[in-house]
């Protein structure tokens, strides 16, 4: 029988060969994983299939990647399902393109595992926090009217309203920065820069802060870089990522990971950003 409470991808490309791979990749963690060959069948599975996230390749027959995600953010019941591009390295232009009409990411092929489960997570968790910021908001407006005996959680859901608002945030302006970073010109990298500083004034407010108190008490090794570090990895950043924040190279990024997680205890085949993101502090 079907466990409803697994989170239901939809996996979009010609070449089944890219669909087992992904398949398999996205299947370690659980995935509900349903596929479509073709842009016209993904488009008639949509309709039946309340999905939290598409993978969808770009260059297919018939009917490509530009044109689906077109249908899809056009319609009132598929706009909101955050859709990943899936495209070749080389292909910078098709990446861009797959921004301005409403990816929320990208990957390339061949696949990497940890950037795939990374990216997808993500805009999973993401979508999950935009469906509560909107029951809130639901749960706001009825008690707009009510007594003032429920003050009290008028207040609560307010908080949660904000911390809502500010990880929404976060993460538009991360996938800005992941389309900064293709565009290797000089306004883009002013750009980057902007946006580098208000993410990291987004890593100083007072849940971080907390955060970075409880794993020094707990891991007294950790450093001021080790516990930076560990707040982009709590969001799932990927090396590349990691590197142009700390204006490092990703293979360095690499080596301060390996040492962080014999810091903060971990096996080498322990997912590090797992650890801290489910971190209770």
């Amino acid at each position: 029988m079907e466990n409803l409470s697994k989170k239901k991808i939809l996996i979009v490309d010609d070449v089944p060969k890219n669909i087992e791979l992904a398949a398999n990749i996205l299947q370690t963690k659980n995935y509900n994983i349903t596929f479509a060959r073709s842009g016209p069948s993904a488009l008639g599975k949509v309709k039946s299939i309340d999905f939290d996230l598409i993978l969808l390749d770009v260059m297919m027959p018939e009917m490509d990647g530009f044109e689906v995600i077109r249908l899809l953010k056009e319609d009132e019941d598929t706009q909101d399902i955050p859709v990943i591009f899936v495209t070749a390295k080389s292909e910078t232009e098709n990446i861009v393109k797959g921004f301005e009409l409403g990816a929320v990411d990208y990957v390339t092929k061949p696949f990497k595992t940890e950037e795939l489960l990374a990216r997808v997570k993500t805009h999973i968790d993401l979508r999950e926090k935009l469906q509560e910021k909107k029951q809130i908001e639901k749960q706001l407006h009825e008690l707009q009217s009510a007594s003032t005996e429920e003050g009290h959680s008028r207040d609560q859901l307010e908080t949660r309203k904000a911390e809502l608002e500010n990880v929404t945030l976060f993460y538009d302006l991360r996938g800005q920065l992941d389309k900064l970073i293709l565009e290797k010109n000089p306004v883009a990298r002013m750009e980057i820069r902007h946006i580098k500083e208000m993410i990291s004034n987004l890593f100083i407010d007072k849940s971080n802060q907390e955060f970075h108190r409880s794993l020094k008490k707990n891991f007294p090794k950790l450093t001021f870089d080790d516990l930076r570090l560990c707040s982009y990895l709590k969001h799932r950043f990927l090396n590349v990522e990691i590197a142009e924040f700390l204006e490092t190279s990703p293979e360095a990024v690499y080596t301060r990971k390996s040492r962080l997680r014999q810091k903060l205890n971990l096996g080498k085949d322990d997912d590090i950003s797992e650890f801290l993101s489910n971190y209770e502090f």
